[in-house]
């Protein structure tokens, strides 16, 4: 009878083992999946500035992703959002270089709403930081988001 339940114990302890192995093996690339998104997200930034209001939310930057986009979402009550994005807006990394966009892809100039991806040339080597600059929009002449891309 002790023969027994030593097998059956001995059995319970192999199973256990392999359980532990197999879920070991597969938490390890989950988390790296995870670690990796958290490292190319960021977060979006608002400016309430006078009358218009400017939110800039990063979409795709990452040091695979080329194009980098930017969603541009831009509200008000009062003026015309008649700007050209792709010529008052530059992006601008940690050794103050200018990039221009490559394009717009969203609502045309007018209205009180507008919102839409702006598009530029992914930066190589991927720098620590970079600054997205929307100029003369509403009465402020310059507005700045700025990221930190070391995490």
């Amino acid at each position: 009878m002790n023969t027994k339940i030593l097998i059956i114990v001995g059995i319970i302890l192999v199973v256990a083992v392999i359980r532990f192995s197999v879920n070991k093996k597969k938490e390890v690339p989950q988390g790296e999946v995870v670690q990796k998104q958290v490292q190319t997200t960021l977060s979006p930034q608002m400016n309430s500035e006078g009358s218009v209001e400017v939110e800039v939310t990063p979409i795709e930057i990452s040091d695979t992703s080329d194009p980098w986009r930017f969603k541009i979402v831009l509200n008000t009550h009062s003026v015309e959002l008649d700007q050209d994005l792709t010529k008052v807006t530059l992006l601008v990394d940690n050794k103050r270089n200018q990039y221009k966009p490559l394009s717009w892809d969203g609502a045309a100039p007018g209205g009180h709403h507008r919102e839409g991806v702006l598009t530029f040339r992914s930066i190589s080597p991927r720098p620590p930081s970079i600054e997205l600059v929307v100029k003369d929009v509403g009465e402020i002449k310059e507005r700045k988001f700025t990221w930190d891309l070391k995490q």
